[in-house]
């Protein structure tokens, strides 16, 4: 799974002189919440919804509406943008984006390569993936299964439900700090009990 499967391509941009009242025009028509910032071409910030209301004048405060609409074309995306961009490429494994983004506390990562924008992806891409991988868009039944972390065990497990004539739609293996791992598997199967009773014999213990 790599970055360039989950990211968005063709992302709404702005440039650095615009202002903030430009880009908050351009998420609300396109239902977004950050902007890469280009100019000539070239990735030199991001700016997102928090940036423009942290910029923009509080409620709170005794701006007039003249006032406010006054300050808006003033405050240039420059002013506010995020300078020191975080980025990865579209070959990037979709693991690595998540841990860089956990590493450095951000919720979005712009997509480049060779010094061009090709997307960006963000943490709700990430769940997407997250998603996929435990298969929770195709209807099944899921089994846990606490082993121990031996060579050849999940080929075990799989041989035996492959046995019972049932498809294994995904595998994920979830290793314990005290030793061991838990086989999470997603089955496409609605019915788990005859699967339960024949690994239990086998000597496996069932989690959930």
């Amino acid at each position: 799974m790599f970055v360039r499967d989950y990211m968005s391509i063709n992302p709404v941009t702005i440039g650095p002189e615009d202002s903030v009242g430009h880009a908050l025009e351009l998420m609300d028509n396109h239902s977004i919440r950050r902007l890469p910032v280009l100019q000539n071409g070239k990735i030199v910030g991001l700016v997102t919804n928090q940036d423009l209301l942290k910029a923009s004048p509080s409620p709170a405060t005794s701006l007039s509406i003249h006032e406010i609409n006054y300050l808006y074309p003033k405050i240039k995306i420059k002013e506010v943008m995020t300078k020191d961009i975080v980025s990865v490429t579209p070959d990037t494994v979709i693991e690595q984006a998540a841990v860089i983004m956990r590493e450095n506390k951000i919720g979005t990562l712009l997509v480049e390569q060779q010094g061009k924008l090709m997307g960006l992806i963000t943490e709700s891409d990430l769940f997407k993936a997250f998603i996929d991988v435990f298969g929770f868009d195709y209807s099944g039944a899921r089994l846990a299964i606490a082993v121990e972390d031996d060579i050849g065990v999940l080929g075990k497990i799989a041989e035996t439900i492959s046995s019972m004539g049932i498809n294994i739609i995904s595998v994920v293996v979830v290793r314990k700090s005290e030793g061991g791992a838990n086989l999470i598997l997603r089955l496409k199967t609605d019915d788990v009990e005859d699967i339960r009773a024949k690994l239990e014999d086998k000597g496996y213990k069932i989690v959930e």
